[in-house]
């Protein structure tokens, strides 16, 4: 009688191998879904970040009747200097951090270290890969030097942007030899939202300028490492953390140029005197976000709009300014 030999339970090591690599091509498939998933859930977060800096400035305007404009006297000066987000926290439910704060003297005063080292979560991205409790530093205290100290004050990733940098004249931006348009804010001077006469729903207020004060440029990789590469931009409670359009070449590297969106979220002040041999004692923070594509923006009607990171510089030096009587259809950004 023939016995027939009966395999043994399990898998064979080549089934086995089959399994596992069934598995990894689900995972591999899965995978950049789930990715996906997780940005599209912090975009909605960061969106409503913005939308609650729209209630705010228009609460703020309605109550002040004016813009909420950052107060920065020039140069070096122990004079008290103001940002326009510290005067907004009033209509963000943050009274007690705008309480806490005495505005008599500067932000970077010791006096206001407790207050201004306050982390206010709507004024973090939730797609920034940076540390949220990361902290911002003094220049004029400790200059741009191995000694500079990222210490005391609590970082924004939003910012109002107050100006058109006056080297975009090269660009094709505005007519060499004239003065930049305006913005709708604008640092030291009070303006009210009647002055957009290209309609609020034209104009650019706030932008994203996330990462700061670390260097981020094109893909969302840090460049460098503090206190050596950094920016001179980042806390909330600072003037210098307002945002003005330069531009930067498509790798970031040099300013100003023909990129507007996602190439680096500023200018790199490494090597650099302080104050600085073009920007001054004025920030050096840009437009950039680590959503792919592109970046939100707040318009002054309060509503936020994503603008690709292709979106050419003069189209979007047209929606920054309040004055221009440009017509920007929505499919140029």
């Amino acid at each position: 009688m023939i016995r027939l030999r009966r395999r043994p339970a399990g898998f064979t090591l080549i089934e086995l191998l089959v399994v596992i690599a069934i598995i990894a091509v689900l995972i591999a498939l899965l995978l950049p879904a789930v990715q996906s998933a997780r940005e599209a859930a912090r975009r909605v977060q960061c969106v409503n970040n913005i939308k609650q800096l729209g209630i705010a400035v228009h609460n703020f305007h309605d109550v002040n009747g004016q813009m909420p404009s950052s107060v920065r006297p020039a140069g070096l000066t122990t004079l008290p200097r103001i940002a326009g987000l510290l005067t907004m926290l009033n209509y963000m439910e943050q009274a007690q951090i705008y309480n806490a704060v005495n505005i008599g003297i500067t932000w970077g005063d010791p006096a206001n270290t407790t207050a201004v080292q306050t982390r206010i979560a709507t004024l973090i991205c939730p797609s920034s890969p940076a540390d949220p409790s990361r902290l911002d530093g003094i220049p004029e205290v400790e200059p741009y030097s191995p000694t500079w100290a990222p210490n005391v004050a609590a970082i924004t990733d939003y910012s109002p942007i107050v100006g058109i940098d006056s080297r975009l004249s090269a660009f094709g931006v505005f007519p060499v030899g004239t003065t930049p348009p305006l913005t709708l804010i604008v640092k030291n001077v009070k303006t009210t939202l009647a002055t957009a006469t290209d309609g609020l729903s034209n104009t650019i207020v706030f932008v994203e300028s996330a990462g700061r004060p670390f260097v981020y440029r094109k893909g969302g990789k840090q460049f460098g490492a503090v206190p050596d590469h950094r920016l001179n931009s980042g806390g909330w409670s600072r003037p210098a953390s307002d945002v003005t359009l330069n531009g930067s070449t498509a790798d970031g590297s040099y300013f100003p140029g023909p990129v507007v969106i996602n190439a680096a979220n500023g200018e790199d002040v490494y090597g650099q005197p302080f104050p600085h041999p073009y920007y001054g004692t004025e920030g050096t923070g840009g437009i950039f976000a680590f959503h792919p594509g592109g970046a939100n923006v707040l318009l002054g009607d309060g509503s936020v709009r994503f603008v690709k990171e292709s979106v050419a510089l003069q189209t979007f030096a047209a929606l920054v300014t309040r004055s221009g009587g440009e017509v920007i259809s929505a499919d140029q950004y």
